[in-house]
């Protein structure tokens, strides 16, 4: 089972109940869709209708036999992309004449929907790439953990069930603007609301004596950061803390250039963790010496850490270190000692209301007691309203069901993703955990909205190999380009919301053992810092997305236009590239020889720069690669003074063999990925005119003969062409 797909399983306003009743005590074989279907395995246990499958929507009821006044989760399926979730609506008992009856838990998945309009055409373009695969089917998953996939449109051939869905066959032909995407209007042409960017921040980074007598003296997360090691090939790890280095929260300087590094990149304040068992603290320290010294001096606001502590840091009772014993009794002090954070002048508020969130309310024992009391005594010590806000984590994601007054998104609970197989990546048999992928993670979130009051969340990534190593779970294939396409979504999304301003969540600033960390690292830079500058300041769509193929299908039809006029270049090769197949799996086949445009080009122009970062996440100057598997190349270049400061030019990866005959043995692929390092232009305190564009791509090399190939960068534009050459080299070898 899918456990990213059934975390996200969420209501709906459209399931409502439809009127027939079931009788409590006949439960018949299922009759979803046809008698004829041979291979539905459900016994007794389902019973339900499919009412409509069409492209509007598929609504119908399910009931479960053993529960019949229980709710079921929904799940629409094209192959293994998840797009759309939802539960049937809760049962309501009745008697029909002198037999007990319960309504018909109804439910309906709108595919009319933009968001979902478009999440279906990616997974339909995906999977019509195999027909043979194309299966569409609904997931229905019960509270005990079974799941039944029922088949759906089962007769159908491709251009039959693209027709049944709603689209047309000429939808299919321009895979760079699909005209099913959604239309929504730019940052600019939003509605005026204030959008504020806070960042969860963990304060576990200083020693205290709990965790020196439990993990060891001196433990911190950066112990945990400094061991991590890469599980697999294509594995970014390790990482390394860059600008802030190995900080101690207890310094006062270390909480200014905090707040200052937010502040400068548009993050308007922190959601402090708070650990709080009966009255007793832990991790503390930041918190008080906010208040004492002031910094950083930035607006706040808290999140209950509400669960046990324990040695596995995911909310488990495995190894339990401190545990929580809720009680009303105990849980109505919180308020009380929380008084001197709230009543600051800094606490963040929305609509007038203080902000707190809570990171599992289910936990807590008789929540509206306890809420009210907690209102009353806000407004008994000065304090005022209280906004109580529940995080959207383990399936419970509606506030309605925990007496809270909004949700906030918690990515990565709050995502559907395609589990990525230990094969695809090349995870030796030691790598026990789980890799999803993060882009399409990403994709699950567009558009998503809910029938309750919420905030939205997005995540930079998800590593947390250095607390878990080989047992860690990993998301694959994030970057800055698919962070900024998350960010400028749930900025929408916040836009449209039920209140007068809004917020939107990142997880986080500093979660550095989970990888979810906005702060300079030594891979990035400031590269997931910039994305919320630029987004919070509503600058246009970065190079970085116009180049990137495979995020290019996330924008709207306006947002694509936007780019063509910035880059029509770039689009144009793109387009191309996609059209003839090139990269619609986002890895390049090297073609043999040279670039036509390698006639003529200037070699290692005066001031140029080729840096090539890793390899295969190696960063030797000769790594040695298998050619049954892909090869992904990372690093940045400076053609010095070749080029003016413009973005308007194409690159090539060139492989030049180093043996007499080599340069016929040799390949080159188009970089698809091309983007301005302003990290690296400062690092090299590079005067305006000055450009470093950086890279990412992956190519299969199976067609080159053992030897080895040396590195080279070919830029070409405005008529001008330099090759400039690297100290790196791969060493084919079979």
């Amino acid at each position: 089972m899918n456990k990213m797909v059934e975390r996200s399983v969420r209501d709906t306003k459209d399931m409502l109940p439809v009127a027939s009743p079931v009788q409590q005590d006949d439960h018949p074989q299922s009759l979803f869709l046809d008698p004829d279907v041979g291979d539905l395995q459900s016994g007794s246990r389902l019973r339900g209708a499919i009412l409509e499958y069409s492209g509007r929507g598929i609504s119908g009821w399910i009931v479960d036999a053993q529960s019949p006044a229980s709710t079921v989760s929904i799940a629409l399926f094209v192959g293994s992309h998840c797009v759309e979730e939802g539960r049937t609506g809760r049962s309501m008992p009745a008697r029909v004449g002198p037999r007990s009856v319960i309504g018909r838990p109804g439910f309906r998945i709108d595919l009319s929907a933009p968001g979902v309009r478009r999440r279906l055409a990616r997974a339909l373009r995906n999977a019509l790439v195999e027909p043979k695969r194309a299966q569409i089917y609904l997931r229905i998953s019960l509270n005990d953990g079974e799941y039944y996939e029922i088949p759906l449109f089962e007769n159908y051939t491709p251009g039959e069930l693209i027709v049944a869905l709603g689209f047309s066959t000429a939808d299919y032909d321009d895979l760079l603007f699909p005209s099913n995407n959604r239309i929504v209007a730019g940052l600019a042409d939003a509605p005026p609301k204030e959008v504020r960017y806070i960042c969860f921040y963990l304060p576990q980074f200083h020693s205290f004596d709990e965790n020196d007598r439990w993990w060891g003296p001196g433990f911190t997360e950066w112990t945990n950061v400094a061991r991590m090691r890469a599980q697999f090939p294509a594995h970014e790890s390790p990482w390394l803390p860059a600008d802030l280095g190995f900080y101690d929260v207890r310094l006062p300087e270390t909480r200014r250039q905090q707040g200052e590094l937010a502040r400068q990149y548009g993050i308007d304040g922190f959601c402090y963790y708070v650990y709080w068992f009966q009255g007793r603290r832990l991790l503390e320290k930041p918190l008080q010496l906010l208040l004492e010294d002031g910094e950083p001096n930035l607006p706040f606001c808290i999140c209950w850490a509400n669960e046990n502590w324990s040695r596995r840091w995911d909310g488990s009772d495995a190894e339990l270190l401190l545990g929580q014993n809720h009680s009303l009794d105990d849980d109505v002090r919180f308020i009380d000692d929380m008084a001197d954070l709230l009543l600051d002048e800094r606490y963040i508020t929305v609509d007038g209301r203080k902000v707190v969130v809570i990171y599992r309310p289910s936990l807590l024992p008789d929540k509206q007691r306890l809420f009210e009391i907690w209102r009353e005594r806000a407004r008994e010590l000065g304090i005022g309203e209280l906004l109580i806000c529940n995080a959207m984590t383990f399936g419970e994601f509606d506030p309605r069901d925990v007496n809270c007054d909004a949700a906030i998104e918690f990515p990565p609970h709050t995502v559907s993703t395609r589990e990525v197989p230990p094969t695809e990546v090349d995870a030796p048999p030691t790598f026990a955990g789980k890799v999803y992928d993060y882009v399409d993670a990403m994709r699950s979130s567009i558009g998503k909205i809910y029938d309750f009051p919420f905030f939205p969340a997005v995540m930079p990534r998800w590593d947390n190999t250095p607390r878990k190593g080989p047992r860690g779970h990993v998301f694959t294939r994030s970057s800055p380009e698919a962070f900024e396409v998350w960010l400028r979504d749930a900025t929408l999304r916040a836009k449209g919301n039920s209140f007068s301003e809004s917020l939107v969540f990142i997880n986080s600033w500093n979660e550095w053992a989970e990888g979810a960390h906005l702060e300079p690292d030594s891979r990035h830079g400031r590269a997931f810092l910039e994305v919320v500058r630029r987004v919070a300041s509503a600058e246009p769509i970065s190079a970085q997305i116009r180049n990137s193929p495979d995020l290019l299908d996330c924008l709207s039809r306006q947002e694509l236009e936007w780019a063509v006029k910035e880059a029509s270049t770039h689009v144009e090769v793109l387009a191309s590239l996609h059209r003839s197949g090139l990269t619609h799996s986002g890895v390049q086949r090297v073609r043999s020889g040279t670039p036509v445009e390698a006639e003529g080009a200037s070699g290692n122009p005066a001031g140029s720069l080729l840096v090539i970062e890793n390899i295969n996440s190696q960063t030797g100057e000769r790594v040695i690669v298998d050619p049954r598997y892909e090869i992904l190349v990372r690093g940045w270049i400076c053609a010095g003074n070749a080029f003016e400061a413009s973005r308007q030019r194409t690159g090539f990866l060139v492989l030049s063999g180093l043996t007499p005959d080599g340069a016929a043995n040799g390949g080159y692929c188009l970089i698809v990925d091309w983007h301005e390092r302003v990290d690296v232009k400062e690092y090299m305190k590079a005067e305006s005119k000055d450009c470093y564009f950086g890279f990412q791509l992956s190519f299969s090399i199976r067609d080159l003969p053992d030897g080895e190939y040396q590195l080279a960068v070919l830029e070409v534009g405005d008529g001008t062409s330099a090759l400039v050459r690297s100290r790196h080299s791969i060493i084919v070898r079979r």
